[in-house]
């Protein structure tokens, strides 16, 4: 029940790039301006990718997304000023308003409650003109 009111008060999207930046072919480090937490374990990291995968459908972007990043070409490091650190290996592409994202999780879980102050992206090739959307939760399966 704390975990539903935590959603329902706090939940929600962060853009962590205002403007959009370049993910180099190797890796990029950011230091965020604000913390990032987690309030379920579900949470995740959103890469716009939309000029590298070419579908607007739903049904042909499992293939397209694959294809323009294969397995392991991009993951990504959460890291607090007290050591703790988060490997987001889990990667799924979505088609969202037009939009081609590229979704990080942990396939381990994430650290609820943790305050993230550095993220480290590694890409297998270059991403340039993106944005990056931290959700702090994803919507548990008896929410509507």
């Amino acid at each position: 029940m704390i975990t539903l009111i935590k959603i329902l008060i706090f939940g929600g999207a962060s853009l962590l790039t205002p403007k959009s930046i370049d993910l180099i072919d190797a890796t990029t480090l950011i230091q965020l301006a604000e913390p990032i937490s987690a309030i379920t374990e579900a949470a995740s990291l959103e890469i716009d990718v939309s000029q590298y995968v070419n579908t607007e459908s739903e049904d042909n972007a499992v293939q397209a997304f694959s294809d323009a990043f294969p397995n392991a070409c991009v993951s990504a490091m959460l890291h607090s000023k007290f050591g703790v650190s988060v490997y987001l290996d889990k990667v799924e592409g979505r088609v969202e308003n037009n939009k081609k994202l590229l979704r990080l999780s942990a396939s381990t879980g994430m650290e609820a409650g943790v305050n993230f102050n550095r993220l480290e992206i590694h890409a297998c090739k270059e991403i340039r003109r993106t944005t990056l959307t931290w959700h702090n939760y994803d919507k548990p399966s008896f929410l509507p």
